[in-house]
């Protein structure tokens, strides 16, 4: 199982439990930052963990006023590439969702996508992307279908109720 990290505002994590997590998760790595001030959200994706660990540390500390997430994976489905690291755009740049866990999705013949990102493209975006959290149906619906799991959202619509769904 994956390794995702939420980060409340004016938190760095350590560099030894980031390491840790890409350690035991060595499938790729990415992050995401919300710099409210100017509405737009850091994303950065690495197949390479030092990398990762190190940037997302310098980019935290550079902007930690807002939520932040970080995310090691450990493929269980899809390709092991950098197209399927998370954190993945939910319908735009605005808003960004990463998981840790499985999702029970039927995965299409030759489809190389993330039981994750195919979750992210094809059904939360139809359902209305972050907008979909603010309705309480449709969050019980997600939070019962990724039972077991964390499923973290962090977004910079002005129509969102919130910064961070969780």
């Amino acid at each position: 199982m994956c390794m995702l990290c939420v980060v409340p505002p004016n938190v760095l994590p350590s560099r030894d439990k980031l390491m840790y997590s890409a350690i035991n998760n060595p499938d790729g790595f990415g992050f995401a930052i919300v710099i409210s001030s100017e509405k737009r959200i850091l994303v950065e994706h690495t197949m390479n963990a030092d990398d990762a660990v190190n940037r997302f540390l310098e980019m935290r500390a550079k902007y930690p006023d807002d939520y932040a997430l970080w995310h090691a994976r450990y493929a269980t489905h899809g390709s092991t590439n950098v197209p399927n690291c998370h954190p993945f755009y939910v319908v735009d740049e605005q808003t960004v969702l990463a998981h840790n866990g499985v999702l029970p999705i039927d995965i299409p013949a030759g489809d190389t996508r993330s039981d994750t990102r195919i979750f992210t493209e094809d059904i939360l975006a139809k359902m209305g992307g972050v907008k979909a959290l603010d309705n309480p149906h449709m969050y019980n619906m997600i939070e019962e279908y990724t039972s077991g799991s964390k499923l973290c959202v962090l977004t910079v619509d002005p129509t969102a109720d919130y910064q961070m769904y969780l």
